[in-house]
């Protein structure tokens, strides 16, 4: 009896090790930026402002960590995502400044988003392209155009939404805490979580990223479900190019330089498997959280952005090996 309880608790654990992390993460933060270990100095990250910032980029980033878990579930991979978001950002950026009606800017951006999922989607299951360098060389390509269309910044300072400018509507607060990005991520990840636990596409997904062949013999369409993952993935790319613009009320031409990498280090710490198969939309999500939390912290510590990126990287690898070494003992 007391063998089953500890066994019980054991795989609570295991599967809910994230929510752990999280709430460990945030009360370390919470007594790493507290003025005792500060010398006495405020860093504002324990007020409610600064936990609305939080919010705000667990939002905007965690749609684009959704859109890759969708990607790793069928065992694929985007090195084009970054870039996506600087494509997405300057073209949104470009409609909105040439007189083109602001909802239909959004409309075009999404479109464009959705296009270049599927054009990554037919590069992996038509071309039959490793999915690597097929994305690598999408990148490439985005890469050039965001320099070619946005070598500096296109500013959205006189673009509004009535009397509102756009980094108004961005964090204007509804209920508190209910910010344009924290209302879509909920929408969101709602949506996506009944489409992976409700619909047949979506049960398919980690049958095909879990034993490719075995879906093919059950008579999946596994090369339409992983085109239909890389254009969800596209699609989610152009939603947080438009949040981010909005944050910042311009399009830069770097606005999407290492934001593929957090959003693959944040959901592999919320124990999506790179090798496809597994995955939980909620555990993603708070994967997110706890690099933002991370994140957030450092910035208010004035972490030179050299320690950023060390910390970061080694993160990075610590997840990997994670779970390069989870995979292992899963399939032993």
């Amino acid at each position: 009896m007391a063998e089953t309880t500890r066994s019980r608790l054991l795989r609570f654990f295991k599967d809910n090790n994230i929510v752990f992390i999280l709430i460990l993460v945030y009360a370390a933060a919470c007594v790493a930026a507290s003025p005792m270990i500060t010398s006495g100095k405020s860093n504002n990250f324990i007020k409610l402002s600064n936990t609305l910032n939080i919010l705000q980029n667990i939002g905007t980033y965690g749609i684009l960590a959704m859109g890759l878990t969708f990607i790793f579930l069928v065992g694929g991979i985007d090195l084009s995502i970054g870039y996506q978001v600087g494509f997405d950002g300057a073209l949104f950026a470009i409609l909105a400044t040439h007189g083109v009606n602001l909802w239909l800017a959004m409309l075009i951006t999404v479109a464009a988003g959705l296009l270049i999922g599927y054009t990554n989607g037919l590069i992996v299951t038509r071309m039959r392209i490793t999915p690597l360098i097929g994305t690598l060389a999408v990148m490439t390509i985005l890469k050039g155009l965001v320099y070619l269309i946005n070598s500096e910044s296109i500013s959205l300072t006189d673009v509004t939404v009535g009397e509102m400018s756009l980094k108004a509507v961005y964090t204007s607060q509804l209920l508190t805490f209910l910010s344009l990005p924290v209302i879509l991520i909920i929408i969101l990840t709602a949506a996506a979580v009944y489409f992976l636990k409700k619909t047949r596409s979506g049960v398919n997904l980690y049958i095909i990223g879990g034993n490719l062949e075995a879906g093919n013999l059950a008579g999946i369409n596994s090369p339409g479900l992983t085109r239909l993952a890389y254009t969800i993935g596209g699609g989610c790319a152009s939603i947080c190019a438009i949040l981010v613009s909005m944050r910042m009320n311009a399009a830069t031409y770097n606005m999407g330089d290492g934001i593929d990498i957090t959003a693959i280090c944040a959901i592999v710490v919320g124990g999506v498997k790179m090798k496809g198969g597994k995955g939980n939309m909620l555990m993603c999500i708070m994967g997110v959280a706890v690099i933002q939390i991370i994140a957030n912290l450092m910035d208010k510590l004035h972490f030179s952005s050299a320690m950023i990126s060390l910390i970061t990287g080694i993160i990075v690898v610590l997840v990997l090996i994670l779970d390069k070494f989870t995979g292992r003992k899963e399939a032993m």
